[in-house]
């Protein structure tokens, strides 16, 4: 059984025609006082937040394609506290 592939990018980019043109690597090397790694939900919030608590902070926000590429950008699931059946149907 072969695996199928989720596309190369997510839905929302695909409706939007593609994904936007690659910015330039960086020309050399950067101080910034935090490094995030990872432009998804969570690398992009953390810097918002960050940024809006803390405007003085040179924040690098590195990613290696674009944001939202990998689960951000697709559907990677989801969690849930609850239980989707009755604890007695676990319990067997």
């Amino acid at each position: 059984m072969q695996a199928k592939r989720n596309g190369d990018i997510s839905f929302w980019y695909a409706d939007l025609g593609g994904v936007p043109a690659p910015r330039p690597p960086l020309p050399g090397d950067i101080e910034a006082d935090v490094a995030i790694v990872g432009a998804g939900y969570t690398g992009l919030w953390t810097a918002y937040y960050l940024k809006k608590a803390r405007p003085s902070l040179r924040i690098a926000l590195i990613e290696r394609e674009f944001a939202g590429f990998g689960a951000s950008g697709r559907n990677g699931g989801w969690l849930s506290g609850g239980f989707t059946w009755s604890r007695e149907k676990y319990l067997k």
